[in-house]
């Protein structure tokens, strides 16, 4: 299973980091990197997902910031730059023109949820197979693979959706989806599909989603997401279903999960949140260090 196109949604509030985002979008918070660029956070998940070998990504937008965000990736300098710095400007541009080849821009009118962000994706995905990119988290791998390859190399062998995960305490289990799994003989880091909770509150139930071992583990899910082609019929279910005004991915995921199973792939690899003011800070200072 080899995603042609990878989903970023941005449209969301961004209240945690109000009232920065009043004049700067969440997804053009600038981050530096180990090789002395300054980029906004989507510039560097646009290019994890482009490096993972996917052909186009779509980014999911609101009218509030979509034109911001397009024109950092569409507008080119000013004419008749001539000095050093300005030869800077255009290889930076002559750069970034080449990732605004591969993309393509979809709004979400109104702020409905999560799910529905990625549902305005429809019309381009299709039934085909897609990765999913969360739009305030940036990955860093611990390995020569990136997080977003390592995931989807187990997509490629299995043939099945893939969720990336990563190992939580108990503790911080409900700001996570948490997943059930079950061994594979002879794998590492590969797990089989049995369950899946949204932010649960540890309870008898979630208990059974425990790791075995010592401190008490969850594997909760990473940020990245191979979901098969089916996946956008599952999530407009859920629309159709839904009590609530915004639309989440956990009933399409569980369903995915019961019907055509699926695998986790535990990442070797750290992701950054920029999504509340804490984590910015964190992120600014940590993720450039771990190039």
């Amino acid at each position: 299973m080899k995603p042609r196109y990878a989903v970023i949604p941005l449209a969301g509030l961004a209240s945690r980091l109000y009232p920065a985002t009043k004049v700067v979008p969440k997804a053009l918070l600038p981050i530096p990197g180990k090789d002395g660029t300054l980029r906004p956070a989507v510039d560097w998940i646009v290019r994890e997902a482009l490096d993972s070998g996917v052909e186009e990504i779509i980014l999911i937008l609101s009218p509030r910031d979509g034109e911001l965000v397009t024109r950092y990736f569409t507008e080119p300098p000013i004419e008749n730059i001539e000095t050093v710095g300005g030869e800077r400007i255009l290889n930076a541009w002559n750069e970034l023109k080449d990732l605004g080849d591969r993309l393509r821009y979809v709004y979400q009118q109104e702020p409905a949820g999560f799910g529905d962000a990625v549902l305005q994706a429809k019309e381009i995905v299709g039934s085909q197979s897609f990765v999913l990119l969360l739009g305030d988290h940036l990955y860093r791998s611990n390995s020569p693979i990136s997080c977003v390859q390592q995931v989807l190399s187990v997509g490629v062998e299995f043939g099945k959706g893939v969720l990336g995960v990563c190992r939580r305490n108990e503790s911080e289990i409900h700001q996570y989806g948490v997943v059930g799994v079950r061994a594979i003989p002879n794998q590492t880091n590969i797990y089989e599909l049995t369950d899946m909770r949204e932010k649960p509150s540890l309870n008898t139930e979630t208990a059974t989603l425990r790791i075995p071992g010592n401190p008490p583990q969850y594997f909760c899910i990473f940020g990245i997401y191979l979901l098969p082609g089916q996946f956008m019929e599952y999530l407009e279910n859920a629309k159709q279903q839904q009590s609530s005004k915004e639309l989440d991915l956990s009933a399409a995921l569980q369903t995915w999960i019961n019907k055509d199973g699926g695998f986790a792939c535990e990442v070797a690899g750290n992701f950054f949140d920029v999504g509340t003011p804490a984590n910015f800070r964190s992120t600014v200072i940590n993720f450039s260090e771990l190039f």
